[in-house]
């Protein structure tokens, strides 16, 4: 299969100018909605050029660029990996936070250690098959001298300071939630795209803009990233109407894990 397309993206034509003044490479015949595995994916990103990888997103509608990052999701299984967060909470933007994340997609279980930022220290766990409505979590320091507590998922505790609850963690959730915003987006029309280029990481970034001013959708303005090679969005940002920043996420280093029976349990998570 990689042959086949890799062959289709060699037959590309030469197209005009880009904005930038360089050559852009013609769209190649390249469906990502024909299922592809991982591996096969990593392989075309590396037999492929830039300008080649870029046609191919910008040829993409982005429903298939977040159905694939749902097959790349689903093919990890149980999985790990570096969250750096940084969310506007109560118009205040708050300091970024660093956490180190195991997910179990299905039934959904996550543990949270926090590496980096004001909360540094603080562990959580969350088993939908242990406790569906509720989450354990040991601060640091000083508030961790009570011991690990259970929490109500939607109790004010639980949104001190972020704006989405333990349920709402993990790849899964956040391509779920772009997944529904881009479904309530095409039936009023569509979003609006500018494809913005690669950041310094080396993940396409396209700046989408939600129909209605963002009434209804978890913001007016996103900018999504994509890792090809990974098949993810590796950077998901939000903003307002007024290019506010109301949230950013930046996952890196997501690998496939294979993990104890017990590790999403309280004895299993030294909680």
């Amino acid at each position: 299969m990689i042959a086949t397309v890799l062959a289709l993206l060699a037959a590309q034509t030469t197209a005009p100018l880009s904005d930038a003044g360089v050559v852009a490479a013609a769209a190649p015949a390249v469906d990502l909605s024909v299922p592809m595995t991982n591996a096969q994916r990593r392989e075309l990103v590396k037999k492929s050029t830039r300008a080649e990888q870029q046609a191919l997103l910008d040829a993409t509608p982005p429903e298939v660029l977040i159905a694939t990052s749902r097959r790349c999701i689903e093919e990890l299984g149980t999985y790990r990996y570096r969250l750096r967060k940084q969310e506007r909470v109560k118009g205040e933007l708050l300091e970024a936070q660093d956490i180190d994340a195991t997910v179990r997609e299905t039934p959904f279980a996550i543990r949270l250690d926090f590496v980096g930022g004001p909360a540094k220290g603080r562990r959580v766990l969350y088993n939908s098959a242990l406790r569906k409505g509720e989450f354990r979590v040991k601060e640091a320091g000083f508030l961790g001298i009570a011991g690990a507590v259970w929490i109500d998922v939607d109790s004010g505790m639980a949104k001190g300071d972020s704006n989405h609850t333990v349920v709402e963690a993990g790849l899964g959730n956040l391509v779920r939630r772009l997944d529904r915003d881009l479904s309530r987006a095409k039936a009023q029309g569509g979003v609006g795209i500018k494809h913005e280029g690669w950041d310094d990481q080396g993940r396409y970034c396209t700046m989408y803009t939600m129909p209605n001013q963002g009434q209804g959708f978890s913001a007016p303005l996103t900018r999504i990233c994509t890792d090809l090679a990974e098949g993810i969005p590796g950077r998901v940002e939000s903003y307002d109407l007024k290019n506010t920043l109301l949230e950013k996420y930046e996952s890196t280093n997501v690998q496939p894990v294979k993990l104890e029976a017990t590790h999403f349990t309280v004895d299993g998570a030294g909680l």
